[in-house]
């Protein structure tokens, strides 16, 4: 039986801003933690749905997941998964990715979305795992604010190391490239066809 829990997050506690603080730079090193006001938009938003892992009252992981209507259908993404390095090999990101996947389907959903690094190797087989296929496309990045990503999703911002910039580019890149077109199915094997 697991030591946690799944629970949608309905409200932004102090034990959740502290977890955040835990969790950001575990999911990328130089992110810190949403602002009280920055989580309670997530939480209050009609189009999206944020998920945490408890453990002995504190959160040990969590992820958000994103929809919205285009003119191909209601797409979703899930955004920012992160599990506490404690808390890993457990389960918990399965139950978070399983949890979210049944509120998109809930939500009408019909595709579901995410991105992960080549290096991600042991979220990238979770994401197999639980029925994801790496789709054949290419993810375009673009700051609003008028600065250029380069390929690698790095920001020319004149300091060394910035992964802040990088995981930006990186988490932008899954709604901002895919508003008003349908990512490619993957290609289906020949006894698929039968």
């Amino acid at each position: 039986m697991a030591d946690f829990c799944i629970r949608e997050v309905r409200e932004t506690t102090p034990p959740l801003l502290d977890a955040f603080a835990a969790l950001m730079p575990q999911l990328s090193a130089g992110l810190e933690a949403p602002s009280a006001a920055a989580l309670e938009r997530i939480v209050r938003s009609p189009s999206a749905a944020m998920f945490a892992a408890w453990r002995d009252g504190a959160a040990v992981g969590a992820l958000t997941l994103v929809w919205y209507d285009v003119p191909s259908g209601r797409k979703g993404w899930i955004e920012d998964v992160v599990v506490d390095a404690s808390a890993r090999g457990a389960g918990v990101g399965e139950a978070l990715v399983r949890a979210a996947l049944e509120r998109a389907a809930r939500e009408g959903v019909e595709r579901v979305m995410l991105t992960s690094r080549p290096a991600r190797r042991a979220a990238r087989a979770l994401y197999r795992k639980v029925g994801f296929e790496e789709a054949e496309t290419s993810v375009f990045v673009r700051r609003t604010t008028g600065q250029v990503l380069g390929q690698t999703g790095k920001i020319a911002v004149g300091t060394a190391g910035n992964e802040l910039a990088e995981e930006a580019g990186e988490q932008a890149a899954g709604l901002l490239s895919e508003a008003g077109r349908q990512m490619e199915k993957p290609k289906s094997s020949a006894s698929d066809e039968r």
